[in-house]
């Protein structure tokens, strides 16, 4: 009989005595206090004394998916696609106060900084993308970046141009260049690339709002990953009784 600090753990598992210890009140105690965790602990390790490849797993497991749950990634992508929101919202803005409200009170400065937001914003939405691999925030992101690819050629005549990696870059001459009608079309009005934009930045705060919901309610003893939680021995178990 496999004995350690006076615990008896075939009386616990239930042979050589021929009693479970659910027939015992005092051992449903140590269960519930915590001890049956503590057996369990001693019993496995005085049997396995090496790490075995199985809790080497579990513990590789552990760390590679443990931060799912707190994924940063989603946390940056919604904060940087609200700011890009934000910043869409105020070129396409079509009230009294807008960038585009009239061609004679048209300042080209004040525009091109707005749109050099704009452009930071959209670039700074990506890489908060680039830092997750959740694959509902990277369709979104797709559907967002493709539409982007389909406006080039506006994009290009007021000085914004796309690069290889998907990003942006705003020409400050062209863009001024381009005068009060062309920037107003591609950016300043109800169906503008701005309010498009503006509406994607939307869709792909919420996705990573709802993803970073989702991995938080993840619960029970094994992740979505498959892997066991950190609590399952002791606190765990012992909740059950």
């Amino acid at each position: 009989m496999v004995r350690s600090n006076g615990l008896n753990y075939g009386t616990i598992f239930g042979y050589g005595s021929g009693n479970s210890f659910y027939s015992n009140l005092s051992q449903l105690q140590s269960v519930r206090n915590g001890a049956y965790s503590k057996a369990l602990k001693a019993y496995y390790g005085k049997n396995n004394s090496g790490t075995t490849s199985s809790q080497k797993n579990h513990v590789s497991n552990k760390n590679r998916f443990s931060t799912y749950a707190a994924d940063k990634g989603l946390s940056e992508v919604s904060k940087e696609s609200t700011e890009l929101s934000d910043a869409a919202k105020k070129l396409a803005n079509t009230g009294k106060d807008s960038f585009f409200a009239s061609r004679e009170n048209y300042d080209a400065d004040a525009a091109y900084q707005a749109v050099s937001d704009f452009v930071s914003s959209y670039n700074e939405t990506l890489d908060a993308v680039e830092k997750t691999t959740n694959a509902m925030v990277s369709r979104a992101a797709g559907s967002m970046t493709r539409m982007t690819g389909m406006m080039t050629g506006s994009l290009g005549k007021i000085g914004i141009s796309i690069g290889k990696d998907g990003k942006m870059s705003l020409d400050e001459e062209k863009f001024k260049n381009a005068g009060f009608d062309q920037a107003k079309s591609v950016l300043g009005t109800n169906g503008s690339f701005a309010r498009i934009i503006g509406s994607s930045a939307q869709r792909l705060g919420s996705t990573a709002e709802q993803q970073s919901r989702q991995s938080m309610s993840n619960s029970g003893i094994y992740s979505r990953y498959g892997s066991c939680f950190d609590n399952y021995y002791g606190t765990q178990f012992n909740g059950w009784y």
